[in-house]
């Protein structure tokens, strides 16, 4: 059974994408791109649990990393800007189960948000980081 990891994040991306807000939204790196506000989510990382009571299931945990910049015309200005607007995508991205690929574990609920991070305080441009985590479970074939 193929993981539904590119599915995930991609559910992520279209998410922050229709909040509005946001000129620019990636799946991927978009350190090159300048277009503010902009928001990058990437694949920090995908963990397999194996639970005791049954040998054909296998849990994940995929963790995503939303990084959101926003720039003003003052230092602070970017920062506080970055922070609204992963406040308003947290917001959206709190639907559990990800049009049902996620859902609740022994490991975890079916999906948790982190809180938003500073990246660079003292810049015009703002960078918040947001933690996605979203479990799920599939089934070995026989």
């Amino acid at each position: 059974m193929p993981l539904p990891v590119a599915d995930i994040l991609n559910d992520i991306v279209e998410t922050i994408r229709g909040t509005g807000r946001f000129a620019l939204v990636t799946l991927g790196e978009c350190a090159a791109a300048t277009a503010t506000p902009r928001a990058c989510v990437t694949l920090a990382g995908l963990d397999e649990l194996r639970p005791d009571d049954t040998a054909d299931a296998r849990w994940f945990r995929l963790r995503a990393r939303v990084t959101v910049h926003a720039r003003a015309h003052e230092p602070p200005g970017g920062t506080i800007r970055a922070a609204e607007l992963c406040d308003a995508a947290s917001a959206l991205l709190a639907d559990p189960f990800r049009g049902g690929r996620c859902r609740h574990l022994p490991v975890g609920a079916a999906t948790e948000i982190g809180f938003a991070e500073p990246v660079a305080l003292r810049r015009p441009e703002g960078e918040m980081c947001l933690a996605v985590r979203c479990h799920f479970q599939t089934q070995d074939q026989p």
